[in-house]
């Protein structure tokens, strides 16, 4: 099975011996036995090794040793999996290089081979660590994709999306939001380190408005509270064109863990479903190679032979031999094409037909299928509601409705939801008072706030429900007040409050902190009164 296939190109100051030094060194850790690179760089027919290991190479050199224009090489490892009897994993290492000095196409894959159907253990995606050895001492070209993570803003929004819609953008895009704390799902420089080579890593900068991005953005292409989405490259019909993306979500990575499978290959395996087959098209294998020093063998042989009769038949032979293995390696290339053109009208031809199917049920008023995730949100919200307008609310369902209803002026950070169930098992009787203490802090107080008026002015609303600060708050005391947001840690002492009891069914406290920055009110804590 295919597992990774990736090409880049890479130009050393050592030239192409750096590259070969380096799989030496690479094969040489991993497998244990030192391995000799001026032999590996000549060719190594089957040498075995250890563990039932085995090491090939072949190069265009000449009976000297000297490399041989355009220059081709390979190196092939393949050793099997201790804890999976019957699987062989196989990794090859190619480099084609047009002229001495030149640039140096380089590519990698690793796939596995099972001795039977039997062999079922699950396989999980990697990129093999001699490609980063290559990235970080080989110098890759300037366009090689992924070399570094990329920031998504507000001030690069539009730029953004020109480049997911550019028509020639040949490599997917990793867009990685955080959560509501500000850590992100897995971090973008690991994932960057990664796809390398094959996809861009994006990352929405922290703290960034994700409504307002979204009307530049759209909501096909963008990414928020710890989602990650994959923008594949542009499909083109004759009247439009579509980019297919796929959006992992939270609880999908929680499930993945629960598995055994990491986010980082996941989101790696989704990307090379779609890379592997054109990546192995261009690689460098050994068959390639040994098919190159045939030619060359054949070249020579041409340009030996005399002018006799006999000579000339043996001449003719040779031709129709060279010719024939360009005119397989031209048909090949052909049906790749083929196959790549059939591959995106049937992407663009499947997401014209969804998109039709969805336009159909909104003229026929027929309801269209939602997510779980939206319909236990509309649910969740609709309980809310109803025990809002009974007069009943818990103070977690407050939380939810209030920020449904003000996402634009309120965070809730996860404390605060925690706090408040909390209160709410403790059986918390005043959740008509809280609620209204909250929709006038997201309403009238905000509204004060934002308007550029003093906090003096604006806590008037609240009358004695209010207090700016705690007198003498121990160290721990500020401690239980300190909440993290977008990876730092925010005092807050603001506060609004509901009775003087040390009980939970009798007692609220809400610690929150404005950000005019972001025009935004944070609140950290919803539920009994912290202790001093």
């Amino acid at each position: 099975m295919l597992v990774y296939a990736n090409t880049f190109d890479l130009n050393p100051v050592s030239g192409r011996q750096a590259i070969i030094n380096l799989v030496a060194g690479w094969i040489s850790h991993s497998r244990g036995v030192a391995v000799d690179a001026e032999r590996l760089s000549l060719g190594i027919f089957d040498y075995r090794m250890p563990n039932k290991a085995t090491l090939s190479s072949r190069a265009t050199v000449n009976q000297d040793g000297e490399p041989q224009f355009p220059y081709f090489f390979c190196a092939r490892l393949a050793h099997g999996q201790d804890d999976v009897p019957g699987r062989r994993w196989i990794t090859e290492i190619g480099l084609r290089q047009k002229a001495d000095g030149g640039i140096i196409t380089c590519s990698v894959v690793l796939e596995t081979s099972e001795v039977s159907a039997k062999v079922t253990a699950p396989i999980q995606v990697t990129r093999p660590r001699i490609v980063q050895n290559l990235i970080e001492n080989c110098r890759p070209v300037g366009d090689t994709v992924g070399l570094g993570v990329l920031p998504l803003t507000n001030e690069n929004a539009r730029a953004f999306v020109h480049n997911v819609e550019y028509s020639s953008r040949r490599d997917p895009i990793i867009l990685i939001s955080a959560n509501r704390e500000g850590k992100y799902p897995v971090d973008p420089e690991r994932m960057r380190s990664l796809a390398v080579g094959l996809a861009q890593t994006v990352k929405v900068s922290p703290g960034i408005d994700t409504f307002k991005l979204q009307e530049v953005v759209g909501r096909r292409y963008i990414a928020f509270g710890g989602t990650i989405n994959i923008i594949f490259p542009p499909r083109k019909s004759e009247f439009s064109k579509f980019c297919k993306s796929v959006l992992i979500h939270p609880d999908q990575m929680e499930e993945l863990a629960l598995s055994g499978t990491t986010v980082e290959a996941e989101v790696l395996s989704t990307i090379t479903h779609l890379t592997n087959l054109p990546n192995s098209w261009r690689h460098i294998s050994i068959d390639t190679v040994s098919q190159e020093i045939l030619r060359m063998r054949l070249e020579k042989a041409v340009s030996e032979i005399g002018s006799s009769d006999e000579q000339k038949v043996y001449e003719g032979l040779l031709q129709e031999a060279a010719d024939n293995i360009n005119s397989a390696n031209e048909k090949m290339t052909a049906l790749q094409e083929e196959l790549t053109t059939t591959r995106d009208e049937r992407d663009f031809a499947e997401a014209e037909a969804e998109s039709l199917k969805h336009a159909l049920n909104g003229v026929q008023s027929r309801p269209v299928d939602m997510s779980e995730q939206a319909v236990e949100a509309f649910s969740n919200l609709r309980v809310a509601l109803t025990s809002i307008f009974d007069g009943v609310p818990t103070l977690e369902q407050s939380l939810h409705t209030i920020s449904s209803l003000y996402s634009d002026r309120l965070f809730i950070l996860d404390t605060a939801l925690s706090s408040a169930r909390i209160s709410d098992r403790g059986a918390f009787r005043h959740g008509a008072k809280a609620f209204d203490l909250l929709r006038t802090l997201a309403g009238t107080y905000w509204e004060a706030l934002a308007s550029g008026k003093p906090d003096q002015v604006a806590r008037e609303v609240f009358g004695s429900s209010y207090a700016s600060k705690e007198a003498n708050i121990s160290n721990a005391g500020k401690a239980a007040r300190t909440f993290k947001y977008l990876n730092e840690d925010i005092f807050m002492e603001k506060h609004l409050k509901i009775g003087t009891k040390d009980s939970l069914a009798e007692t609220l406290r809400v610690h929150f902190e404005w950000f005019p920055s972001e025009q935004k009110i944070v609140i950290g804590h919803c539920g009994k009164h912290i202790d001093f």
